[in-house]
């Protein structure tokens, strides 16, 4: 009898950068909004269960499609209330995601244009296998 395999493919076409910002989600996106190609708009929170099933912690989420070059923001809050979605990441307030045809996105161009705005004093790629896979699944 034959073994049959399953076969993943790692190559998940997302990039994903943590921001430092002393700001507030609505008034970073304000500044990340004047950037020529985005327009977020909030969506559902990230609510993750918490050990009490009557309490439950959300964590602020936003959106944006760029249909047009094929690629979707996600900006995710990474610390609410003294928690964080990735104890990795306590560096990071916020997590960018970047989803879809990302061979023609130009990271260094993009990080330099959100430098510029004043309202985020660091920008830097996230390069972890483990939670690019895991920030995936949560998006």
């Amino acid at each position: 009898m034959n073994k049959l395999k399953l076969e993943v493919d790692e190559d998940v076409s997302l990039l994903l950068f943590g921001l430092v910002s002393n700001l507030k989600a609505s008034k970073l996106l304000f500044f990340l909004n004047q950037l020529d190609a985005l327009n977020f708009e909030r969506v559902p929170d990230l609510e993750l269960p918490d050990y009490n099933p009557k309490a439950e912690i959300s964590f602020s989420k936003f959106a944006f499609f760029d249909e047009e070059n094929h690629l979707n923001y996600y900006l995710l809050a990474n610390k609410e209330f003294g928690l964080y979605v990735f104890n990795d990441l306590k560096q990071f307030d916020y997590l960018l995601v970047v989803r879809g045809g990302i061979e023609f996105f130009d990271v260094s161009s993009f990080q330099r244009s959100c430098m510029k705005l004043g309202a985020i004093q660091f920008i830097a790629p996230i390069e972890n296998p483990k939670i690019i896979s895991k920030i995936s699944w949560i998006i």
